[in-house]
């Protein structure tokens, strides 16, 4: 047993000390590595380019298009028809949204009140993306039908924070909302 504990305690010093040496080594941010050995590329076969063949003469083709002469007609723009005041006054329908867009939008609803020029509270309806689909939502208020008339606003804006929105719209006066002569309703589909 004694000449076992002899033998071990110079393996143990030994060991220790490699130990140590790691340790201290790694702490200097020492390494040992191994690279690879370099390729020989003058024993590959060389490879031949492909050769092009000569080019032969090309021969000149008549242009495809005609010419245009510089000189062209000026459209004729005809008026804009604008409707009838009295008719686009007696339009009163529902309201028709769809978004097509990919943002959640929110539209927002100043109606102005009967028989006087002043508004009435605003009212707004959220929409996630692509709902109302093609044939759009019909809208309406928490105590009743929601009838848009002539000279009410209309806006939508996205709540994403893209900064995108639509409108402002007034009701009879801008293009959109577009009047639905069949459905006698608004309609508002927000373009993307």
């Amino acid at each position: 047993m004694k000449k076992f504990k002899s033998s071990l305690y110079p393996l143990l010093v030994i060991v220790l000390f490699l130990g140590l040496a790691g340790i201290g080594l790694g702490l200097f941010r020492f390494t040992i590595s191994i690279e690879p050995q370099p390729l020989d590329i003058s024993s590959l076969p060389e490879i031949e380019s492909p050769r092009t063949p000569a080019v032969e003469k090309v021969e000149k083709l008549p242009p495809a298009l005609p010419t245009i002469s510089p000189t062209l007609p000026t459209p004729v723009a005809s008026p804009p028809k604008s409707p009838d005041p009295e008719a686009v006054a007696a339009r009163r329908g529902a309201f028709r949204v769809s978004n097509p867009t990919e943002h959640p939008v929110r539209v927002a609803l100043l109606a102005r009140a009967t028989q006087s020029k002043a508004y009435k509270e605003p009212a707004h309806w959220d929409f996630a993306p692509m709902e109302g689909g093609s044939q759009g939502l019909i809208l309406s208020l928490p105590q009743d039908n929601l009838q848009l008339s002539k000279g009410d606003i209309l806006v939508a804006f996205a709540q994403d924070g893209s900064r995108r929105y639509w409108g402002p719209y007034v009701v009879g006066e801008t293009p959109i909302p577009v009047w639905n002569q069949q459905q006698a309703e608004w309609q508002l589909v927000l373009q993307p």
